[in-house]
């Protein structure tokens, strides 16, 4: 299996019994006939009411990518009163996801959400056989490409994904680290060589680099998702030898690590820019602003009261609809940067702050 094959999860290594599952499930309550009638209950009528659950890789207070997906969906359900968020169920193993996923479609949940990639192959056959024996029930998996990682489904008919723009991430926090660099050298660091990676970074060093050509980057795309002294190491390390003085990361537990040792160096003058959830506050001194992703549940909520979920679709999450933005700001960004950056952000939504051909370019020295 390629590197590019690999999951977070398969990556950190986490074996053993998986933990339970979360279930959020939605029940369908669309008013479309035909031969559609995935938002009705099994009588034909309309649903008025609705359960989703997660199955989650990590737990939700991991400061990253586990909380996002949580507070993404908390979100949504504020905003669909008509929803049931079901518990958690946290720490599930590759080998326990579809158990996990099988135990909700016996209980008709109508939305089973698998917050990462590592979910899309352990699911296939459950998602098959729950086409036909529960219509009523959807998958939905989180940073999935379906061209590359649903090949193997029988079916895609009760199935989508959900993909950020991961240039106009990288493109934000390189605005950012542009704007705020003292020493002209900004660093990253990844958990794991994958192609959203790859993007995120080519990116956020193209963006930097609009704000002075000078800027120049540094990276390590294979630092895991949960050793933070890894993060501490390659930090401390950059700061010493390259003056680094602003960090973006991509490794989860491994962020709050490079986070010490720009702490170390000093608060008021190394900054870290927080992902996927908004991180600013005091107790992250470092952190002078976040990227954060919604993982537009609400809109998948939306196609299912509808009867216009699945067949494969990937919802998008971009400035645009709101997936992708910058969180708040910490007393270090000036009202003048954050102006610049609100100008820079309107060009990144047009496409026009950066061309793929200097994204690419940065991404084939990689």
């Amino acid at each position: 299996m390629s590197k590019h094959n690999l999951d977070r999860r398969q990556f950190i290594g986490l074996s053993g019994a998986a933990a339970a599952t979360l279930g959020l499930a939605a029940c369908g309550g669309s008013s479309d006939s035909g031969d559609d009638k995935k938002s009705e209950g099994d009588s034909g009528e309309k649903k008025s009411s609705y359960k989703v659950a997660m199955i989650m890789s990590g737990i939700i207070t991991d400061g990253g990518w586990d909380q996002a997906h949580s507070e993404s969906l908390k979100r949504a359900i504020e905003k669909h009163p008509n929803w049931e968020m079901l518990e958690p169920k946290e720490n599930t193993a590759n080998a326990d996801a579809a158990t996990a996923a099988e135990s909700y479609v016996d209980q008709d949940v109508d939305l089973i959400v698998g917050n990462g990639n590592q979910f899309a192959s352990t699911w296939a056959e459950v998602a098959s056989s729950a086409a036909e024996s529960h219509p009523n029930v959807h998958f939905l998996i989180t940073n999935t490409n379906p061209d590359q990682e649903l090949g193997d489904y029988e079916t895609t008919d009760n199935v989508e994904t959900v993909l950020p723009d991961f240039t106009q991430l990288g493109a934000l926090a390189g605005v950012i680290a542009g704007l705020m660099t003292q020493t002209k050298a900004i660093g990253f660091i990844g958990g794991m060589k994958l192609p959203s990676t790859l993007s995120k970074y080519s990116a956020y060093l193209a963006a930097a680099q609009k704000m002075d050509p000078s800027i120049k980057g540094f990276y390590n795309f294979e630092a895991g998702f949960s050793d933070a002294a890894k993060g501490t190491q390659l930090t401390e390390q950059w700061v010493n030898s390259n003056n680094v003085d602003v960090m973006w990361g991509d490794a989860s537990a491994v962020d709050n690590g490079a986070r010490q040792a720009l702490e170390a160096a000093g608060a008021d003058t190394h900054f870290d820019i927080a992902q996927p959830i908004d991180a600013v506050g005091d107790a992250q001194p470092t952190v002078i602003t976040s990227t954060v992703t919604d993982w537009m549940f609400g809109e998948a909520m939306d196609q299912i009261e509808k009867g216009e979920y699945g067949d494969g679709k990937v919802i998008e999450a971009n400035i645009d609809n709101g997936g992708v933005s910058l969180g708040k700001y910490s007393d270090a960004v000036s009202q003048d940067v954050q102006d610049k950056v609100a100008e820079y952000t309107d060009q990144i939504k047009a496409d026009t702050l950066i061309t793929d051909a200097e994204v690419e370019a940065i991404k084939a020295t990689l």
